[in-house]
């Protein structure tokens, strides 16, 4: 509320230079204050984004297993069917290759993806990512690195996860995220690929595709 307070003239009164100050000042005061409330408003506003979870995601390459379904070539499990929203992981279908792990159709405008990965003698650069357009462009992000998926690893500064989540066993999974260098152009799949044969890097079958709120002008 301003902190204005008005004196009352009467029809003829003169005003002093006194009282005009005043006056001018308040209204001042109030029009820096009404300046920095929008300001923070803006900054607030642009920082909003709406978020699209999309669960359950099939693909037509790589092969996909329960969570507690044991993977041909590794030991044990993670020990549960469900793990937030994740119930299935995506490998390549020839371990120890630089193939795809998985594509996923999206149809979609957005500014972020998050993904939940993993990897198999991970900590290190071993995936690219794919955002193939409707327009029929495309844009690779390669080497990105992949944490260990058996011990909770340091987050680091090389593609830092933003969240992890524990399985009964303390495996991993991470969740990162991917700015798509062009937000203005529907994206018409996603494709991953372990892009190191030293790492078995596995998707998990759930996306969150963030769109900044636009502001009306």
């Amino acid at each position: 509320m301003t902190t204005f307070k008005p004196k009352i003239a009467q029809p003829g009164d003169t005003i002093t230079s006194e009282d005009w100050n005043y006056i001018q000042q308040g209204i001042l005061e109030d029009l820096v204050r009404l300046e920095t409330e929008n300001a923070e408003l803006r900054r607030y506003v642009d920082n909003m984004s709406e978020v699209n979870t999309i669960t359950r995601l099939d693909s037509p390459e790589g092969k996909s297993y329960g969570l507690d379904e044991k993977v041909s070539g590794e030991t044990g499990t993670y020990g549960t069917d469900l793990l937030g929203f994740i119930t299935r992981q995506w490998l390549p279908s020839v371990r120890s290759a630089s193939v795809d792990i998985c594509r996923f159709t999206v149809a979609n405008l957005f500014d972020q993806l998050d993904y939940w990965a993993g990897a198999e003698n991970g900590n290190q650069k071993a995936l690219d990512i794919t955002l193939r357009y409707v327009d029929g462009s495309a844009e690779t992000m390669k080497n990105l690195l992949v944490h260990e998926r058996k011990k909770l690893s340091p987050k680091g500064t090389d593609n830092p996860y933003v969240e992890f989540l524990l399985a009964p066993n303390q495996w991993v999974w991470y969740r990162y995220r991917l700015s798509n260098p062009h937000p203005d152009k529907e994206v018409l799949a996603l494709t991953f690929k372990n892009s190191n044969p030293r790492a078995t890097t596995r998707i998990a079958d759930v996306i969150q595709l963030r769109t900044k709120i636009k502001q009306l002008m």
